[in-house]
């Protein structure tokens, strides 16, 4: 039976969008006539009904054109992309509903009440713009990985998550929101042969630190037949071919994932068969001391950390692995901080989302006083880290 055909203004009223629509996607690269009438007309069929569908959904769910057009190279079938799209739908939804609460709390508080709860709705608006911003460059979080220099254990981190990974040679890896790159930098030496590294990170300028980062060791990486790749990619959005990868990475940032469930099932199927995911995240109680010098110093200082790190914890992160991964083992690292100078937390608290840099701007010079103070009285200022690692098994 010879299949149907649509004209671009049968399948734009089919779903309900312009002409002038279909022919934009179609100057855009997401929907390419599948054929051409005699008289040089657009032909389409049902899969690119089914195409059109999913941009416009996304489209609706805030991606950029350049997002859906990464996202749409990845032939899943119907059920999946149903799956997917009808997840970041419910994710819109509790968004949504959590601010329509929030201005109902507003309209029913008392006037001497309502700034307190308009404060919270706006964080509550901006909370991930807030976070890409802190991730646009690696300044903010080159001063949160300084403190760690402080460390009472030996082995530097990066060290010991490297020495956890079983990473085998010819591998091909994929690194989730890849920072600056020092897992690779810091472990150069004892990368694999022929590996092949797909770093991404959100952001493109995290993306182009990590670049520099590895730029001096091209003779190192060519000896070792090492390719490395950057994408940049939004672990919230993602969208990975099956059966791809020999390890997939996410150090420290499956927290800041809104889509969690749908990105570790992402990551569960985009791994080989026998493949590994090793995640590595923090505890419950990880450097409450630093939060509780905050509080002493200044209540109004944001500590946006908290509320975003307990979605997903050494202590709850197993039960939300637990759907995708049929073998998960945790492994703790071992560590704690004794500062002895006062510009390390300085530095890390100015660093926080927020309002810290604006209220330091003001009272900074008395919040070194404090730490100065203290560090001569007590020899250092002692912080408890809670840090883990992951390995999942499919």
């Amino acid at each position: 039976m010879e299949e149907k055909l649509y004209t671009a203004g049968q399948i734009a009223d089919m779903a309900g969008v312009s002409l002038r629509t279909i022919r934009f996607y179609d100057t855009k690269g997401l929907l390419k006539p599948v054929s051409y009438s005699d008289a040089g007309y657009r032909l389409y069929n049902r899969s690119s009904i089914l195409l059109l569908q999913k941009i416009v959904m996304l489209k609706y769910l805030g991606f950029s054109l350049q997002q859906i057009a990464e996202m749409i190279k990845v032939e899943d079938d119907m059920e999946s992309q149903i799956a997917m799209q009808k997840e970041l739908l419910i994710h819109k939804k509790k968004h949504l509903e959590n601010l329509i609460d929030t201005m109902e709390v507003l309209e029913n508080s008392k006037q001497e009440d309502k700034w307190d709860v308009l404060i919270h709705l706006l964080n509550l608006m901006s909370e991930d713009e807030k976070i890409q911003e802190q991730y646009a460059t690696s300044t903010n979080l080159q001063k949160r990985i300084n403190i760690h220099d402080y460390s009472t254990n030996d082995e530097r981190f990066m060290y010991w998550v490297f020495r956890n990974m079983s990473l085998k040679p010819g591998a091909k890896i994929l690194e989730l929101g890849c920072g600056t790159g020092n897992l690779w930098s810091e472990n150069i030496t004892k990368l694999p042969q022929g590996i092949h590294l797909i770093l991404t990170d959100r952001s493109e300028g995290m993306l182009q630190q990590a670049k520099a980062t590895l730029t001096p060791f091209k003779e190192i990486l060519k000896e070792k037949d090492i390719t490395i790749e950057y994408q940049v990619i939004d672990a919230n959005r993602l969208v990975l071919q099956k059966r791809m990868y020999d390890y997939i990475i996410a150090n420290h940032m499956l927290y800041h994932v809104n889509e969690r469930e749908a990105c570790l099932r992402a990551v569960s199927m985009a791994l080989k068969p026998g493949g590994t995911f090793y995640c590595t995240t923090i505890g419950a109680r990880h450097m409450d001391e630093l939060d509780a010098i905050v509080a002493e110093f200044d209540s109004r200082i944001d500590t946006p950390f908290g509320l975003i790190t307990s979605r997903f914890l050494l202590e709850n992160g197993e039960e939300q692995l637990a759907p995708h991964f049929s073998d998960i083992t945790r492994t703790d690292y071992i560590s704690d901080l004794k500062i002895n100078r006062a510009d390390p937390i300085y530095n890390y608290i100015q660093s926080y989302p927020g309002n810290a840099a604006y209220i330091l701007e003001q009272r900074g010079s008395e919040l070194r006083q404090m730490l100065e103070e203290r560090i001569k009285r007590e020899g250092f200022i002692y912080i408890h880290k809670s840090t883990g690692m992951f390995i999942c098994k499919k």
